[in-house]
Formats: C-alpha cells, structure tokens, sequence
C-alpha cells in the first residue's frame, strides 16, 4: 500500500553505479519516500518480503540471473507490487514476453527521468505503460504472431487425420519405414501421403517439409503416443 509521504521503490539492477544514481535522482522527486537497491534477485526477494515497496524496476540481464523470474514470481503472489522493465533493450519480442509475465511497463534506461518518473506514476494508478516509441514495433510483433497462429491453425485444419499423424511422426524424427511400422500402414502408403503434403506446402523434400510443419506449430509425438499406437482406419492402406 502506498505510504501517505509518498511511494516506496525497489530498484533491481547489478550495476551499481547505474542503479545508485538513479535511486538518488528518484529519491529526490516529490511524492517518491524512498528507493531502495538490489544487485541480485535473492536481494530483492529479501526486501520484498521484509518491507514490500510500492513499485518494483527490474532490469532483466542480472549477472547470471533473469529478471523475468522475478516478474513471474511477483504476478503470482497476491498483493505483490506492481513491477516496470528498466532495460538497455527496445526488442518487441522481449518486450511482449516481459508483458506477459506480469510486467506493468517497459521503460529503457535512456529514457529521461521526467518521462521515467511519469511512466512509474501511470503504472501506480493501475494502467500499462509502454514508451510511444515501442508501441508500433510491439504491437506489430503482436499482429504478426496473430497471423502465424492463424496460418498454423488453417494449416493443421486442412489435414486429413493420418496426413496429421505422418507430418508428427515426421517432426519426431522418423524416417519412412518407422513411420509405417508406428501406423501400421505399408511404406508406400507413407509414401503417397508425404508427397501430398509436399504438394499441399510447397516444399521439396522431407527436411524442408519439417521445418515448414514445425514452424507451424505442428509437434511430434511424445513417448505416451509412440508406446501406445492405436491404428486409425486408412482407405489407402
């Protein structure tokens, strides 16, 4: 809870003079109490748990840790302060991964403290923040991994069942005959379905046709599926 003299922060960052100078510059801003530093996340667990600040700043390269382990952990504790991304970083893939483990902003560490100071305050009345300039790159990448799910799902859903069960067999690694013997169809009926999946992407070779299936979204079989095979009917068998 918000102290009535102003707002409490933790700042996780193992760069000391860094982190030692921004914790003072904030420390000198009007309603913020005080801010608190930590080089390791074992430190910041401490702090949290002994006198839970207000808001949290992780960066996310802490030597030999990840800050997105400290994000998860917070989103998944009732009551734990909200927590903001200080990063070195504008990568739109990190950034939605760093949304999706429970960060409440992304700020980058040459973002000016006045910009910085009102991104912690939009964050501490409960509302997301990202710097305007990231915003077309993530919601791009957003927009993007939309249509490869998409394509992934249309893809799948235009496969008869044992074309599904050969690409997966496939991915898992087997090579033709194996196919046969774990689907109890013949070699040349393996056959006849590879071609048509080459057919159907486009590809010209069994490698190639992997990487396309594996890239949407196909898996291979896991080894509860190999060490039960339940032959599925087949007219081309």
């Amino acid at each position: 809870m918000t102290e009535p003299d102003g707002v409490t922060i933790l700042l996780v960052d193992d760069h000391r003079v860094f982190a030692e100078a921004l914790a003072a510059l904030l420390a000198a801003e009007p309603g913020i109490r005080r801010v608190s530093t930590a080089a390791t996340l074992g430190a910041a667990r401490t702090l949290i748990g002994s006198d839970p600040p207000d808001l949290v700043l992780v960066d996310l390269a802490l030597a030999g840790e990840s800050g997105y382990d400290l994000l998860t952990e917070l989103a998944a504790t009732p009551d734990a302060p909200a927590a903001i991304v200080l990063s070195g970083s504008t990568e739109p893939r990190l950034i939605v991964h760093a949304l999706e483990a429970g960060a409440r902003g992304w700020l980058t560490k040459t973002t000016r403290l006045s910009a910085l100071v009102a991104a912690l305050w939009q964050v501490m009345d409960g509302h997301l923040y990202l710097a305007p300039a990231t915003l077309q790159p993530v919601l791009g990448h957003l927009l993007n991994e939309l249509h490869h799910q998409r394509a992934a799902a249309g893809f799948v859903d235009q496969l008869t069942p044992r074309e599904l069960d050969v690409l997966r067999c496939l991915v898992s690694g087997m090579n033709r005959a194996e196919v046969a013997e774990h689907l109890f169809v013949s070699t040349n009926t393996v056959r006849t379905h590879i071609q048509s999946l080459l057919r159907r992407t486009e590809q010209h070779s069994a490698l190639a046709l992997v990487a396309y299936a594996r890239s949407h979204g196909v898996t291979g079989i896991d080894q509860t599926e190999a060490s039960v095979i339940a032959p599925a009917p087949d007219s081309s068998a």
